[in-house]
């Protein structure tokens, strides 16, 4: 849980004016960042104006970049302040480089008014085929306000990390955005097919009020990541969703935990050919559809097998249009996977107010092999739907349920092939 209280979703600041701060005119550079190469520091504060400080910070990354001891770690020390920015800063084959603020007196990074996705690219900072790079302490600030709509804003996205390796984002918070305030993904100019975005950990940052975080790439040949550790953020006013998409096969190892999830239009986890996920400890709540739902990626190119080994445990679903979901449609040309290893146990679903014929709890479409359903707490299911499971799947392990404190269907292990 975030401790600072400059991210209480109430008390936000306003940003109303473009930054002023300046170094003294004694001592003001070309630029409004100094290089301390012996410390392996650059210092950065706010340019007299958007446009001076999208092209300082251009400069900042661009010293990066070609320095000549890639191998060392760097620092980027920003200033507290307000870094408005008119266009997207790309920043690509940065090795070994870390971002960095005050987190009780953060910079903040935010799209000024004059900042046009269509001519300036979506994100704020566009990371792509880097290694070893971290973003810490700092704000991002979005376009969309989602006061007239709640429609998705496809072009405002905020930080991207495209066939990176080695990426942590710690400590930061999102604001305003109307389409993925973090993706992290294999980018499509990637000369390799399938998923290359490896080892990311995302914690301990606030997302509010924004579409979705994802790792969905932007064509069908590549595939989304891989070694990702999703752990301790905070989410209000979700707009979409947090989602794990991929187009090709190789996604998989990923690890979502102890999340929270407070006020959503949409879903909170959307899932789609992954492998490898364990979903545990996560408190979500306040949600007009789906808490988690699992399902294929209809943009997949090709047919190939997924879901395997998924774990869905010990978390806390309160409020919810629906519970959770795992199906295993039939792709385009007629194939239907077979995944195997799936467990939901130790789950609570309280106050879920779908009215269809869904249960709360729902394995469906597709047959699983190895599926465990145990331990199980079910309360205040409004159409009385519980669990249920696709009669096709095999090694069924299902006992230990209770819906409204009470015993709900076997209480000891009955496996079944």
């Amino acid at each position: 849980m975030l401790r600072n209280p400059l991210f209480h979703p109430n008390s936000l600041p306003v940003l109303t004016a473009c930054a002023v701060s300046v170094m003294a005119l004694s001592a003001t550079p070309a630029h409004a960042y100094q290089v301390d190469a012996p410390n392996r520091t650059l210092n950065v504060t706010p340019g007299a104006s958007p446009a001076e400080t999208t092209n300082d910070l251009k400069g900042v990354f661009n010293y990066l970049i070609n320095r000549s001891d890639k191998t060392s770690q760097w620092t980027v020390k920003f200033a507290p302040g307000n870094y408005y920015v008119v266009s997207q800063i790309p920043i690509r084959n940065l090795e070994n480089t870390a971002l960095q603020s005050d987190m009780n007196k953060p910079a903040k990074l935010i799209k000024d008014k004059t900042f046009n996705s269509a001519t300036a690219g979506e994100y704020l900072l566009n990371f792509q085929f880097g290694k070893n790079l971290s973003v810490s302490g700092m704000q991002f600030y979005g376009q969309t306000p989602f006061t007239a709509s709640l429609d998705p804003v496809w072009p405002d996205q905020g930080v991207y990390f495209g066939s990176c390796n080695g990426v942590t984002v710690q400590n930061n918070g999102f604001y305003n955005f109307g389409n993925a305030a973090l993706r992290v993904t294999t980018t499509e100019r990637d000369p390799v097919p399938g998923v290359n975005s490896f080892n990311t950990v995302v914690t301990n940052n606030l997302f509010n009020n924004i579409y979705q975080i994802s790792t969905t790439p932007n064509d069908e040949i590549h595939g989304g990541s891989s070694n990702y550790v999703l752990q301790n953020n905070v989410f209000y006013n979700l707009r979409g969703s947090i989602k794990f998409a991929s187009r090709t096969a190789g996604a998989k190892n990923v690890k979502i935990l102890n999340n929270k999830v407070n006020g959503g239009d949409h879903y909170a986890f959307e899932i789609n050919n992954y492998d490898d996920m364990e979903i545990r400890g996560n408190s979500l709540q306040n949600l007009k559809e789906f808490a988690i739902n699992i399902y294929n990626n209809p943009r997949a190119s090709q047919s190939f097998n997924w879901g395997n080994n998924f774990i869905i445990a010990d978390n806390l679903i309160n409020t919810v249009g629906r519970g959770i979901r795992f199906s295993t449609e039939p792709y385009a040309d007629g194939t239907l996977l077979t995944p195997s290893n799936v467990t939901f146990t130790n789950n609570s679903l309280d106050k879920v107010s779908d009215t269809s014929g869904l249960p709360a709890i729902a394995q469906v479409n597709g047959a699983i092999k190895g599926l465990t359903i145990t331990g199980n707490k079910l309360s205040n299911i409004a159409n009385k739907k519980y669990i249920g499971y696709s009669s096709a799947s095999s090694n069924v392990s299902y006992f230990n349920n209770q819906v409204d404190g009470k015993p709900y269907g076997p209480q000891q292990s009955t496996a079944s092939n």
